[in-house]
């Protein structure tokens, strides 16, 4: 059993409930909604996710993907959500806490949707809902998020979430079926910077209902 295991709280909520969407663990019966936004969107999972693309090719690497998901989260290894939408349980998209350094601790936000960037406001809901779940679940002192250079998406999605860029890691990531080397864009949010945006937010409630 890891360290970080035994430093979490002994039980936590494991969905998450926003305005539009609801985050939870995969589970039996979603590996054809898995398989198939994967299958539809691998220029969006490039460069980031060609593992998984590599390894779900029929419905029964989706079962083992998410059964391999489910032991990661039960371990707490990693913690990754399916995102489905609210109005019509819609499976849109995945948001995972991974590269857990317990150490720290602090743990890296990776993410993909469908139709991508069209769907980039429901992902800046998404990834509100799981740094407060990194924060005060988890009780992690640091999130951070890396993304290639040339996914200006992904870094504005960071910034608009108080996420603080705080540099580029260069020739520092390879795809998995590529000879080249990225850049990569560091965005981290520390827990002085989750709590200080969070104290902002409720004064800024409070001044509005007065």
């Amino acid at each position: 059993m890891s360290f970080l295991y035994d430093t979490l709280p002994g039980s936590f909520e494991e969905r998450l409930e926003t305005k539009h969407l609801l985050l939870r663990p995969y589970e039996e019966g979603d590996e054809q909604e898995f398989m198939r936004l994967i299958q539809e969107n691998t220029t969006a999972l490039t460069p980031a996710f060609l593992g998984r693309v590599a390894r779900v090719r029929v419905l029964d690497d989706a079962r083992v993907q998410m059964a391999q998901l489910r032991t990661d989260w039960d371990n707490r290894k990693q913690f990754d959500f399916g995102v489905w939408l609210k109005e019509n349980n819609d499976y849109i998209g995945d948001i995972a806490l991974k590269n857990i350094d317990r150490n720290v601790p602090k743990a890296e936000v990776a993410l993909y949707f469908t139709s991508w960037p069209d769907t980039m406001d429901l992902a800046r809901e998404a990834l509100k809902a799981v740094t407060r779940f990194a924060f005060d679940n988890l009780k992690l002192n640091k999130v951070y998020i890396r993304c290639a250079q040339v996914n200006a998406c992904y870094a504005a999605l960071a910034e608009s979430c108080s996420f603080v860029k705080e540099g580029v890691l260069r020739n520092d990531f390879r795809g998995a079926d590529s000879e080249e080397l990225l850049d990569l864009s560091y965005y981290g949010m520390t827990r002085d910077d989750y709590e200080q945006a969070t104290q902002q937010l409720k004064e800024s409630d409070s001044e509005a209902a007065v």
